[in-house]
């Protein structure tokens, strides 16, 4: 709509408004009114109330406080809820259409007009409470302190409300605390009773009826935040204040005013006033509020929102900022400063000469006041952004007796450049300026302390190269409102500032920012309370940049950390030794650990801290590139070999005061390891393939079998630190249905006679890890003569061939790595080389292959190169979360199958 026609449409509205309110022509303000009606849909839609105020009130008094209470007392406090929330909702309306009629028609300023509505808000909102506290005692009885006296609920307003400035379609910010701890005759605890009764209250004031809402509450600058109660104690609101207060919590602190007859009672001087204004120049809410200022310029820098007149340049929050950070630096020396309106602050600025030009700033943020709320009343919607539509642009204008739209803008821009002059020049002069990194430090404080709007967070961080910001701002959220920080002491919470200012300063420019946040939340959530972790990282300036390098580089890892914070400072240590430690080195690391244990649930945590510290060294080896996967795959093997050894140790020792034959028995006990473990091949999340063997008769065999148990149970039981490993014992003669221990004898008849061909592969790769060189010695017989057993070659190659079709998995690297493992099998069980039962490596059997010319040496070759890129692979998958690039590995499998058909193929059998 062009502005002649908008002109055309507001004529028409004005004419329509005449109409309506005909009847009322007799009345004084009857002009102000058909102005009010054609100019806001609100003011229409109240048209019977309207008409009602226009009938019994010539509106030439202004009301005065007491005046509000005085007739809600005609509303009784037993009507019922709805009918209460009812009339709540027209005494609102009758009222602030009474308020804007009066500044329509000259008879009240901006000023008068905000501190009408305020002391309207006040007298709603404790008729309010005084329903909802009588239902409350009505439910529970009366709320009595340790003296017997009636705990009083003491309500604060905060923001335009704390400050009497409220506008014409505003929330109202409050927070409620109570005189003292206390209890009903019917057990009900303070907290309980006074949270119902606040959660009616918010639902009464702006739960939607006929005639819309009362209010819009928000509670959310308690302590704590959305995470704490409702209500707080006046001791347990001292102690917050005293030890756990925030800057942002000061700048909020400015407009707290007292609902009820004493604004400034004896509680709120003693407990808020001194954690507001401090008698000291404060370096630290300067550097805080200078952050501040840089986050409102930046984001209006950003996007400048020409049309919001609030957060815009020259906006509202700058005038606003202006005022607040004279009272928070000087209020504590200037108690003239200490106002929770911002019109009577600047007027103390003035007084004080500090600031010139003020009556310019005043005559600025009186119109952006005017404009804010005639931009309300249009709705009765709290927007500060101008309308598009030039009809409703044309009413703005005609409401604030401005020409047209076009004068309002130049309105606004006048009125913006006076308050953004003062603010650009804000906090310029104040001594201890701190450089550009200083100032984001502040900006990132105030971000995780949640000092500003949420957009402006968003911005800020967006700007800094947070990825998804937003979902960053809200993990941040979250985490500073969960349990855990709400538990924290004052100094610990200024441990977890510290270290979220660096966590935030790391992260600019970090790809994937908000999935690398979740990680380090998460992390947190383990260790907050832990002060020598947070140290580590706040403390050591490399620290963090290698937990967060870490974290990004492997799941894997991070997940370990995560759930074993412990495992920080291994992940954090010297760069790992260029070789792996060798299994005697192992058992002295062991051995040492073990020595601080001082019961068995101790000594079988120190077991799995063990393993998950060794695996944390190898993962970071791998991940740096100073260990090779097979070397990687080795370590990790060895380590699992001292720790079976050390479990049967333990496992003897557990059982020793039932058993004492135990110790001797033992030394006829073996433990044989097939699968990953027999062959060095463990991988980061291998399970053991074990088998139990032995040599004893009679009753003995029965201790065994307890001890064989004891070392399952000791190895799979999750305990505080995990599990040690998962165990499969399914290897062993005649499988799940055969017996847990053999004996020597018993296995090898039944290698020799009862096994399968896919048994005889799988004893290709056992070797002992736990047993006496006699016993040894009889192990390695028995497989040397089993691997010596003539075999036919066709069918042996059917039956591995068909065992291969049944083994699919569901990484193509372990498919290619399976074939390469099954060839092998097969040529060794076909050319019967028992000479080699002490090699279980495959790589070491494709050499041996290879030099004794039962596989081409090329082919040998190309084999082990391909094991040892399947290795990688397969280790990466793990540790990297995600498997290599098909166009690296796809060509790679598929020459591994090609190799291993043509193998196949052209193999003869030589024994049948």
């Amino acid at each position: 709509m062009q502005e002649p026609d908008a002109k055309d449409a507001l004529y028409q509205k004005i004419s329509r408004a005449e109409r309506l309110l005909e009847a009322h022509r007799a009345h004084p303000l009857w002009d102000s009114a058909v102005k009010l009606l054609a100019v806001s849909d609100y003011a229409e839609r109240q048209l019977d109330v309207l008409r009602q105020l226009l009938q019994e009130d010539r509106g030439d008094c202004a009301y005065k406080p007491p005046a509000y209470r005085q007739d809600l007392q005609s509303l009784s406090l037993s009507t019922p809820m709805s009918a209460f929330a009812h009339h709540l909702r027209i005494f609102r309306n009758r009222h602030l259409l009474r308020i804007a009629l009066r500044e329509m028609a000259g008879l009240a300023d901006t000023t008068a007009s905000m501190r009408d509505w305020s002391d309207c808000a006040d007298a709603l909102i404790l008729h309010a409470l005084d329903y909802c506290l009588l239902q409350a005692q009505n439910r529970h009885g009366v709320l009595r302190d340790a003296t017997g006296a009636t705990v009083q609920l003491l309500p604060l307003a905060m923001g335009k409300l704390g400050g009497q400035e409220l506008n014409y379609s505003s929330d109202v910010d409050l927070i409620f605390f109570c005189s003292a701890e206390g209890v009903t005759e019917t057990a009900c605890q303070h907290v309980p009773y006074f949270t119902e009764a606040l959660q009616q209250f918010t639902q009464l004031l702006q739960q939607q009826g006929p005639g819309g809402f009362v209010f819009r509450v928000d509670l959310r600058l308690r302590p704590y935040g959305e995470s704490g109660p409702l209500v707080t104690t006046l001791a347990g609101m001292e102690a917050y204040y005293q030890e756990q207060g925030r800057d942002w919590e000061r700048y909020a602190m400015v407009k707290a005013r007292a609902l009820g007859n004493d604004p400034k009672p004896e509680w709120l001087e003693r407990i808020v006033t001194p954690f507001v204004y401090r008698r000291y120049v404060d370096f630290g809410v300067i550097e805080s509020l200078r952050a501040m200022k840089m986050m409102i310029a930046h984001e209006v820098h950003r996007n400048p929102m020409l049309d919001d007149i609030k957060r815009g340049r020259g906006g509202i929050r700058e005038f606003e900022f202006i005022i607040q950070s004279f009272q928070l630096i000087r209020g504590g020396r200037n108690a003239a400063l200490q106002q929770t309106g911002a019109l009577a602050a600047l007027e103390a600025i003035r007084t004080a000469k500090l600031l010139p030009h003020t009556a310019r700033l005043k005559a600025a943020y009186l119109f952006l006041r005017r404009l804010e709320n005639q931009l309300q009343f249009q709705q009765d919607r709290q927007t500060h952004a101008l309308p598009k539509d030039a009809l409703m642009c044309m009413r703005l204008a005609f409401a604030l007796n401005i020409p047209d739209g076009s004068a309002l803008l130049d309105h606004l821009a006048h009125a913006q450049h006076v308050i953004n002059h003062v603010f650009e020049a804000q906090l310029l002069r104040v001594e201890g300026y701190e450089d550009k990194g200083r100032l984001i430090a502040s900006q990132m404080l105030t971000v995780w302390q949640g000092q500003i709007e949420t957009e402006m967070a968003v911005n800020l961080l967006d700007s800094l190269g947070f990825s998804n910001a937003k979902r960053c701002c809200q993990l941040l959220h979250a985490f500073r409102h969960g349990s855990r920080c709400k538990r924290l002491s004052q100094a610990a919470r200024l441990r977890l500032d510290r270290f979220m200012v660096l966590l935030l300063l790391k992260l600019t420019g970090v790809p994937a920012t908000d999935t690398l946040l979740v990680l380090v939340i998460r992390m947190l959530e383990q260790t907050v309370g832990r002060s020598a972790y947070l140290a580590l990282l706040t403390e050591n300036p490399r620290a963090l940049e290698e937990l967060l390098h870490w974290f990004q580089q492997s799941p894997f890892l991070s997940e370990l950390v995560i759930s074993h914070p412990f495992l920080l400072e291994v992940l954090l240590e010297l760069p790992p030794p260029s070789r792996p430690p060798t299994r005697r080195a192992l058992k002295d690391i062991l051995k040492q650990l073990l020595a601080e244990s001082r019961d068995s649930e101790q000594l079988e945590n120190a077991l799995r801290e063990f393993r998950l510290k060794q695996t944390v060294l190898c993962a970071r080896a791998e991940l740096s590139g100073v260990w090779r996967a097979e070397s990687a795959a080795r370590f990790l093997s060895d380590v699992a070999e001292v720790l079976v050894g050390e479990v049967v140790i333990t496992a003897c020792d557990a059982l020793m005061p039932r058993y004492p034959e135990i110790r001797s028995l033992s030394k006829r006990f073996a433990v044989i390891a097939y699968g990953k473990l027999g062959a060095r091949e463990m991988h980061y999340g291998s399970d053991l393939d074990l088998v139990f063997l032995h040599t004893v008769e009679g009753e003995a065999v029965s201790v065994l079998t307890r001890l064989a148990q004891k070392i399952l149970n000791m190895l799979t039981t999750r305990l505080q630190n995990g599990q040690l490993y998962m165990v499969d014992t399914r290897l062993r003669p005649s499988g799940a249905s055969g017996l847990l221990l053999s004996t020597m004898d018993a296995f090898h008849i039944y290698q020799c006679e009862s096994a399968w061909a896919w048994e005889h592969q799988a004893l290709l790769r056992a070797r002992m890890v736990v047993g006496t060189s006699k016993l040894r010695g009889r192990w390695y017989e028995i497989k040397t003569q089993v691997l010596r057993l003539a075999r036919n070659g066709d069918m042996l190659k059917e039956a591995i061939l068909s065992m291969r079709t049944r083994m699919h998995s569901t990484s193509e690297a372990r498919d290619a790595l399976l074939d390469i493992e099954f060839l092998v099998q097969f040529l060794v069980l076909l050319n019967a080389r028992g000479d080699w039962a002490r090699v279980t490596r495959t790589a070491l059997l494709l050499t041996r292959l290879g030099h004794d010319g039962l596989l081409p040496q090329e082919t040998a070759r190309f084999l082990r190169e391909a094991l040892s890129q399947l290795h990688t692979c397969l280790h990466a998958e793990v540790l990297k979360g995600k498997p290599e690039s098909e166009a690296l590995m796809t060509p790679l499998m598929t020459r591994v199958k090609a190799a291993c058909e043509a193998v196949y193929a052209i193999v003869s059998p030589k024994r049948s």
